[in-house]
């Protein structure tokens, strides 16, 4: 699979609150949705998905960025910087179509020779249509 890889700058820490499983892949459309139930839907949210090696086990935040101060407190969600930094990046067009695909994205990403070693697998969800698939850049 070859797919075009870009850099971009996160300039600043993004802010989110999240809910977390370790069924990893099969828990993370469900968790979207409880996410969504808790905060009377998704509309007018900015949404990440971050998959983070903790030990042998993959977990995976559904995040929601901050819209105020301590919107996360309201719903007694825990907070979740996402890092600033550089970062690797490919965009997926039509990402409902190819979800199957991002944990071989991901693969792709982690195995390039500029990726941070233990990286975090950052989705940034632009719209309906387009997502972005980052890891950090070392």
């Amino acid at each position: 699979m070859s797919m075009e890889i870009g850099t971009m700058e996160i300039k600043e820490d993004i802010k989110t609150f999240f809910m977390l499983t370790d069924q990893v892949p099969e828990g993370i459309p469900a968790l979207f949705e409880e996410l969504g139930d808790k905060l009377n839907g998704l509309d007018g949210y900015h949404l990440y998905g971050v998959t983070e090696r903790i030990g042998e086990k993959l977990i995976y935040r559904a995040c929601a960025r901050e819209n105020f101060s301590g919107e996360a407190a309201k719903y007694d969600l825990p907070h979740y910087i996402i890092p600033n930094g550089i970062y690797l990046y490919v965009n997926l067009q039509n990402w409902q179509e190819s979800i199957r695909k991002m944990p071989q994205f991901f693969a792709e990403l982690l195995s390039n020779v500029d990726a941070k070693k233990g990286s975090i697998c950052l989705e940034d969800y632009i719209n309906e249509d387009e997502a972005l698939l980052l890891v950090q850049h070392k």
